[in-house]
């Protein structure tokens, strides 16, 4: 059986209240839009800013444990991003 990636998404309204925050798949995503647009709620999904810092967290510690990436990093040709909220 194939693993299920879930993410930390936000369903938010056209005016940017968020109606939903959950661990979902993309399947189950696509499920709940479909369930709030049934009741006249069209809602878009977003990801969190917690997901966001974790994946740069991650793309960081890349860099850090890669010899050629490390080098690239200190001669300045490859800038490491950061992110504050």
């Amino acid at each position: 059986m194939a693993k299920v990636i879930k993410t930390t998404t936000l369903l938010a309204d056209k005016s940017g209240a968020v109606w939903v925050e959950a661990q979902l798949s993309e399947a189950q995503v696509k499920r709940v839009i479909n369930s709030y647009k049934r009741a006249g709620i069209d809602l878009t999904p977003y990801g969190s800013p917690n997901q966001v810092i974790k994946q740069v967290e991650e793309i960081n510690a890349f860099f850090t444990n890669d010899e050629r990436s490390r080098s690239f990093v200190e001669a300045g040709k490859l800038q490491v991003i950061g992110v504050g909220f």
